[in-house]
């Protein structure tokens, strides 16, 4: 038995939801690492509305070059790698999703992990 989803948006009756006009003001924030004309190790943080990321990811896969500002506003930008100071900053004006390290644990057995149903969780 599968569950039937309904697309309504609380507050709204009738018709289907346009979630590119819900999301319209919704952002993320980006990080790029990559060469400028000069061939310097540069990096940014863009701040990219969410209706323009596939606009963004088919540039980045057509590895075509690009200035991050046709896309959002950079919020820090760089040579090298960003240092702790600006990570921590950024940290603080809005929120980001952190990469968890990988643990170092004790060798464990490799038992396969059970999928559940989402709404098992």
């Amino acid at each position: 038995m599968s569950t039937k989803w309904n697309t309504q948006v609380l507050g709204q009756s009738g018709g289907s939801t346009n979630f590119g006009e819900l999301l319209k003001d919704e952002y993320a924030i980006i990080f790029l690492q990559g060469k400028n004309t000069f061939g310097d190790i540069v990096y940014c943080y863009v701040k990219v509305l969410l209706p323009d990321i596939d606009k963004m990811h088919a540039i980045l896969q057509a590895d075509a070059g690009f200035n991050p500002n046709d896309f959002g506003t950079v919020v820090a930008a760089g040579k090298g790698d960003p240092t702790t100071e600006i990570k921590a900053e950024l940290a603080l004006a809005y929120p980001m999703l952190a990469q968890p390290k990988p643990m170092n644990l004790p060798n464990l057995p490799a038992a396969p992990i059970e999928k559940k149903a989402w709404d098992e969780y």
